[in-house]
């Protein structure tokens, strides 16, 4: 009777087990600096289909780590995100149902838009419902030409890296230097940092943090020296 009674049983929770819907598969990772090897904290990060398509979204957290969960079973790449920049992929992932595939993703981003590249709105248009990149609310004409430069026929370029908050403020102790062809006017770009406002991410319709690069552009040619921001 109760080998009959442990078969039933065992039968049971193999029928039960079958009935539950599968589990879909996940990606998770870590996001780092490949140079400094420092996680990348308010990264957006998403999952792309076979047809590239983002079917899922994060921001990773003070650790650099993300959870992007798939609709189903399927080939996928996890992309990484600064509105502007390019967009760097991880291998293609070939997920099962019940699956969690773990990577950690140095990253490096290295191709500065510049003026032909595609505005922030254009690239913000065409991002889906489910994800909207910060935008800059404060014109270009509030960072400064550096006083020093003035009058030198100097231009040139700066670009930093900082996270946005979920209420659209800088974030003073994540600024960091990326590039700069003169230090006066990496000093004018961070001089203007905590002045700067943006519209910030939304994840879902909930404002989220974002890291962003702010790539600026210094010309003292004619009269009156510009500034011009394309990211």
């Amino acid at each position: 009777m109760r080998h009959a009674v442990a078969r039933f049983a065992a039968t049971f929770l193999a029928l039960s087990a079958s009935a539950l819907p599968a589990q879909p598969p996940a990606a998770s990772g870590i996001a780092r600096d490949a140079r400094l090897g420092t996680p990348l904290a308010c990264l957006h990060v998403a999952l792309l289909d076979s047809a590239q398509k983002a079917v899922a979204h994060a921001v990773t957290d003070a650790a650099g780590t993300f959870v992007l969960v798939a609709p189903g079973a399927g080939v996928y790449r996890v992309g990484f995100e600064i509105l502007g920049w390019e967009r760097l992929l991880g291998p293609a992932d070939t997920l099962r149902d019940g699956e969690m595939r773990e990577r950690v993703y140095p990253l490096a981003f290295e191709d500065a838009p510049g003026p032909d590249g595609l505005p922030a709105a254009e690239l913000r248009r065409r991002e889906g419902a489910l994800w909207r990149s910060a935008v800059a609310a404060t014109p270009d004409a509030d960072i400064r030409f550096p006083r020093a430069l003035r009058g030198t026929a100097t231009s040139g370029n700066a670009v930093a890296q900082y996270v946005v908050d979920s209420a659209g403020r800088v974030r003073a102790d994540s600024w960091r230097p990326i590039s700069t062809t003169h230090p006066e006017f990496l000093a004018a770009l961070r001089a203007h940092a905590p002045a700067m406002r943006y519209e910030p991410a939304r994840l879902e319709g909930r404002a989220v943090c974002q890291l962003v690069r702010n790539h600026v552009r210094f010309e003292s040619a004619g009269l009156m020296p510009t500034v011009s921001v394309f990211n």
